[in-house]
């Protein structure tokens, strides 16, 4: 026989219990029954872990994005060595150009 789970009152106000066994909203009082189904709520629930493991799974540089072809694993690795790459050239550059005036007035060049 299965174990009874105690309703869980949701708005106690209007009388508003979750029953766990089935995730269903419900009167928890006789009289004009109201049952609320769960199922969008656990969709949108599930789409949200999804991206809360993903969002965890990018940390680690090895693992590959989800959705991306198979053998692309490290492909953050390599995304942030080209950025690097990329900003540290920009920077350089800014310094050198940034550092030709004072070293002309110098004499330097």
């Amino acid at each position: 026989m299965a174990q009874m789970l105690p309703m869980v009152q949701v708005i106690p106000e209007m009388n508003f219990a979750l029953d766990p066994a089935n995730g269903i909203i419900g009167s928890s009082l006789g009289g004009g029954v109201v049952l609320l189904s769960m199922d969008e709520v656990e969709e949108q629930v599930s789409k949200v872990e999804l991206a809360a493991d993903e969002l965890m799974a990018s940390l680690d540089p090895y693992t590959s994005p989800v959705g991306s072809f198979p053998g692309r694993e490290g492909s953050y690795i390599t995304a942030g060595l080209f950025t690097n790459v990329v900003y540290g050239f920009l920077l350089a550059s800014f310094i050198i150009f940034a550092a030709l005036p004072i070293l002309k007035t110098l004499g330097v060049l």
